[in-house]
């Protein structure tokens, strides 16, 4: 497959800037610019998620130039590579080159690998919810349905459309008529990661504000607020400082602006979602796996690195 992939990557790169590039076995692509040949370390992927960001950043720091190279770049990864200043080429055309003698940067606009869900209720809105509780709880599938619901806050008549689209993506095996044995769980939980930041996220959002107190002198109301994001991960790993704010919470814009003196603003800091989990009281911070995806979607090196912290730390251990 790696073999399809660098071919045609490199195909496009030719049709679309005259460009021609070699690739080697041991990973290496020498690029023939204007004035020199531009040696790149080459990484082949079939379709790169954010969460392998941090992967490409430490190995642009050791080989300096680093392409990669795919079947298909998402928008939201072609971002962050080009934020980071990360070479990249994909069979549909995309194509960001930055050397001292070159710069090119090519959007596939109107070149689109369609991949849909197909319906599958696992990966809607209330779907994902249910994933949140099952991918923080491995046990969690094989008990009542009824229980699930409880857990993930959704009506009894989701559990059994969310079983069944796991099953047909092979994510849950069958071993009896009530019995499940999980399959790549952690694939399950970075898709569960970028179909958060696309499809339910975007519903959780309710207002920005400005803070007129450093956030650690901020008082939460743990059984209706909790921080998440950066200062989630800062509490969680001590290894962040906090620059972008985030809290969930069941509290009305009324009761956030008089309880922790917040001001309404459309540019603020501190972005303000709905809470979508039963919380334990006694936490000031949403669960490790939201952290973590929060982190992902923010992007940037120090945010990347303390997501890496979370998942072994908090989220590994449970795949």
């Amino acid at each position: 497959m790696n073999t399809n992939i660098i071919h045609q990557a490199l195909e496009q790169l030719e049709q679309e800037t005259g460009l021609v590039a070699e690739y080697f076995d041991e990973g290496l692509l020498h690029l023939q610019g204007p004035h020199k040949t531009n040696r790149f370390m080459a990484v082949v992927k079939n379709e790169p998620r954010n969460y392998q960001l941090a992967e490409f950043v430490k190995l642009k720091e050791q080989h300096k130039q680093l392409i990669v190279i795919a079947r298909h770049l998402l928008p939201g990864i072609i971002e962050k590579l080009y934020a980071n200043e990360i070479a990249y080429l994909d069979t549909l055309g995309n194509i960001f080159l930055k050397t001292p003698d070159i710069y090119i940067r090519i959007e596939a606009k109107n070149k689109q690998l369609h991949q849909t869900n197909n319906g599958n209720r696992a990966f809607t809105a209330t779907g994902l919810k249910v994933l949140f509780q099952l991918l923080q709880q491995k046990d969690l599938v094989n008990k009542p349905q009824r229980t699930i619901a409880k857990k993930a806050e959704v009506a009894l008549g989701n559990i059994p459309k969310v079983l069944e689209g796991l099953k047909e993506t092979g994510y849950l095996i069958p071993l009896n008529k009530k019995e499940y044995l999980w399959e790549n769980r952690q694939e399950l939980l970075h898709r569960w990661v970028e179909n958060y930041a696309t499809t339910l996220k975007p519903r959780l959002h309710k207002n920005r504000y400005r803070l007129t107190l450093p956030w650690q002198e901020i008082r939460l109301n743990t059984t209706q607020t909790v921080w998440g994001g950066e200062p989630a991960a800062d509490l969680l790993t001590n290894h962040l400082r906090p620059e972008r704010f985030m809290i969930y919470t069941l509290e009305t814009n009324n009761q956030l602006i008089k309880n922790y003196r917040l001001i309404p603003d459309k540019a603020g800091k501190l972005e303000v979602l709905e809470r979508f989990w039963p919380q334990n009281q006694k936490e000031m911070t949403a669960p490790a796996l939201l952290v973590y995806a929060d982190l992902l979607a923010e992007g940037g090196k120090r945010n990347l690195e303390t997501a890496q912290i979370i998942y072994n730390e908090h989220i590994r251990p449970n795949i």
